[in-house]
């Protein structure tokens, strides 16, 4: 097992092998690995700083729901991105979440629009 140390070092130098078995998701070597919970989280945070495509949305909420995570708790990961994101990201980032999700992004937008008339 890696320390943090060992860690680092091999990212800052590009480790080659070392990053592939990061990026196919072995993290074994790692000394402290985070839990299932905490991984989606910050997969879910990831996706939000970056965007992706919707099928991206589709599979992060997936295993955000597979660690346990509801629907409550992926929001408020996207509510707390907030002051750091800024309110464009996280207002771009939102109809992705509502949809891949399953919510009706569409006619919320409908039934807001008729509200403001």
């Amino acid at each position: 097992m890696l320390s943090s140390e060992e860690v680092l070092r091999k990212l800052t130098i590009g480790d080659p092998t070392y990053c592939r078995a990061l990026v196919s998701g072995d993290m074994d070597e790692l000394a402290h690995r985070p839990d299932g919970r905490s991984v989606a989280l910050l997969r879910l945070g990831a996706l939000i700083t970056s965007g992706g495509a919707q099928p991206t949305w589709q599979q992060c909420v997936w295993q955000a729901r597979s660690a346990g995570l509801d629907p409550d708790d992926i929001v408020a990961a996207l509510v707390a991105l907030a002051p750091t994101l800024g309110p464009d990201r996280v207002v771009a980032a939102a109809p992705h979440l509502a949809q891949a999700l399953g919510f009706d992004v569409d006619a919320a937008l409908f039934a807001w629009q008729d509200e403001e008339t």
